[in-house]
């Protein structure tokens, strides 16, 4: 189950992306917007990684995640209609999300691709997920930059911008390694490592692309602890 910019668009739950939705936001002349981004045809798979690609995904994850929509025509920002998207199959879909790894940094994992047909004219829409390792930077013209969206256009950030999400990702490293130390501790309060052998773990999930921190301690008998 999602909620994506489609679903608000037209007011629906939050459901699987279907191409009743794709049809009827475009129906509805939806506008562009920070989480969403519509595109003509796909990009071709030669040399992904060179094209807008990357900085698509990378200027969604640095702004809170969102839609990229390939296969519909837009006017001044707004939907007009739908038109095919191009071939798309296992192939293609992996040099997507290899380009998602390997152009951007730090990597973009977790893509999700909807393909979405009508009368023969394919959708492709990939969702790209929110992340707390921003900034994703990408490399262009011999220089990084870090792209973020800006209501309807991708821009790119400035260096005070840069600086504040590069503070935001720290503080949330150390916010979580905190929350991972208390679970932990109140876990293991009260057990008796002399006379007990055994094993026990913290874990704390995090956003999507995020690290999974994993605390791990071994009672070995008796009244030898190491923590691992």
């Amino acid at each position: 189950m999602s909620f994506t910019a489609l679903h608000r668009a037209v007011g629906a739950t939050p459901g699987p992306l279907t191409d009743d939705l794709l049809d009827a936001a475009v129906a509805a002349g939806t506008t562009e917007a920070n989480d969403l981004d519509w595109k003509g045809k796909l990009p071709p798979a030669k040399g992904l990684t060179q094209t807008d690609f990357p900085k698509d995904v990378a200027a969604m994850a640095n702004s809170g995640g969102g839609l990229i929509v390939y296969g519909v025509e837009e006017s001044q920002k707004a939907a007009t209609g739908r038109v095919d998207a191009g071939e798309f199959d296992e192939t293609y879909e992996r040099t997507l999300r290899s380009a998602a790894i390997t152009a951007i940094s730090p990597p973009v994992f977790g893509l999700n691709v909807h393909r979405l047909v009508a009368d023969g004219k394919r959708a492709i829409a990939v969702e790209v997920p929110a992340s707390i390792d921003g900034p994703h930077l990408i490399y262009r013209n011999d220089y990084f930059g870090a792209p973020i969206r800006n209501d309807s256009d991708t821009v790119w950030m400035k260096e005070r911008q840069i600086e504040a999400m590069y503070r935001a990702r720290f503080e949330e490293r150390r916010h979580a390694s905190e929350a991972l130390d208390a679970l932990f501790s109140e876990a293991s309060a009260g057990r008796d490592s002399d006379t007990r052998h055994g094993t026990l773990c913290a874990v704390r999930n995090g956003a999507p692309g995020s690290d999974l921190r994993l605390a791990e301690w071994r009672r070995a008998p008796p009244g030898k602890r190491r923590p691992e």
